[in-house]
C-alpha cells in the first residue's frame, strides 16, 4: 500500500490522491494541427491525465488559445486536461507580459474546456488571486507549482513552499527540482514522505528532474507523490520516462511494497 490522501478527489473519473498512481503526458506543440496530432498519440497511450503546455503554442492570444482548447477537448473527451502557460522565467517557452498571460489564461478558464490549471506559486498575488478565484468559480482544480532548474533547495525550504501552496488553497502541490548529486534525489523523497505526513489532505506531484532524478518519477509514489509526468511523443522536462515503461516500473514497485 502506498500512502494516500485523506479525501481523494475525482476529475473525469480519475482519482487524485487515491491508491492508483497517475501518469500525465505533456503536449508541447507549436501549431494547432500538431497539437491535435500529439493529442491523438497521447490518447492512444492511455494516460491518466494530459498536460497542455500552451506556452509552446505559436498563437498564445486569448482567441487562439480558446480555439485550441475547444479543439483539444474534441479529441480528449474523457481525459482530464491540465492547462499550463509558463513564461520563460518559469522554464516556459514564451516571453510575454503578465497582463497578456493573464488575459489568455482567463479566456481558457472561461471556455470550460480544461479541468485543471497549473500556476507558479512565485507569481505576485495580483496575478494569482484573480485567476484562482476564477478557477474556483468555473470548477477548475488548481495546481500550484515550484520549479528550480538549477538545484534542490533545503528540505525546510521545500516543505515551506508546500505549506504556502496549501495555505493559498491549492488542490495539488507540485515541486520539480534539479538534483546536483544523488543526495539531492534522496532528499526529495524525504520531503515527499514528510509532506504526505504533514499535509494528509493535499495531493502531491513531487519530482527530481534530469536523468539522476528519474527514479523519483516512479518510486515517488511509494512515499506519497500522487502524479508523475511521462513522455508521450515529446518530453516537457528533463528526466521524463516513456509512459509505458514508467507505468510498468511503478506498478512493479507498488506490487511488492
Amino acid at each position: 500500500m502506498r500512502p494516500t490522501v485523506e479525501a481523494p478527489f475525482k476529475v473525469r473519473g480519475r482519482e487524485f490522491g487515491g491508491a492508483a498512481p497517475l501518469f500525465c503526458i505533456p503536449l508541447v506543440a507549436g501549431e494547432r494541427a500538431e497539437l491535435m496530432a500529439q493529442a491523438e498519440i497521447a490518447r492512444a497511450l492511455n494516460p491518466d491525465v494530459v498536460e497542455w503546455r500552451a506556452d509552446y503554442s505559436k498563437d498564445w492570444s486569448p482567441a487562439g488559445l480558446e480555439a485550441s482548447a475547444r479543439a483539444l477537448r474534441g479529441v480528449l473527451r474523457d481525459e482530464p486536461i491540465i492547462f499550463t502557460l509558463r513564461i520563460q522565467g518559469e522554464g516556459g517557452a514564451q516571453a510575454m507580459t503578465q497582463p497578456e498571460r493573464r488575459a489568455s489564461i482567463d479566456a481558457v478558464l472561461r471556455s470550460g474546456d480544461v479541468d485543471l490549471i497549473d500556476l507558479e506559486l512565485a507569481n505576485e498575488p495580483e496575478f494569482l488571486n484573480p485567476l484562482m478565484a476564477l478557477a474556483r468559480e468555473r470548477g477548475t482544480r488548481v495546481i500550484l507549482a515550484f520549479h528550480d532548474f538549477r538545484g534542490t533547495p533545503s528540505n525546510e525550504s521545500l516543505l515551506g513552499r508546500i505549506s504556502a501552496m496549501h495555505a493559498k488553497g491549492a488542490d495539488i502541490a507540485k515541486l520539480a527540482v534539479m538534483p546536483n548529486d544523488s543526495g539531492d534525489v534522496l532528499r526529495l523523497l524525504q520531503v515527499t514522505a514528510e509532506a504526505r505526513r504533514v499535509f494528509p489532505s493535499l495531493p502531491l506531484a513531487l519530482m527530481s528532474m534530469g536523468a539522476l532524478g528519474g527514479i523519483t518519477r516512479v518510486a515517488g509514489f511509494l512515499y506519497g507523490s500522487d502524479m508523475a509526468f511521462a513522455v508521450g511523443e515529446q518530453a516537457s522536462a528533463p528526466g521524463q520516462i516513456p509512459i509505458k515503461d514508467a507505468r510498468m516500473l511503478a506498478e512493479t514497485l507498488l506490487r511488492y511494497a
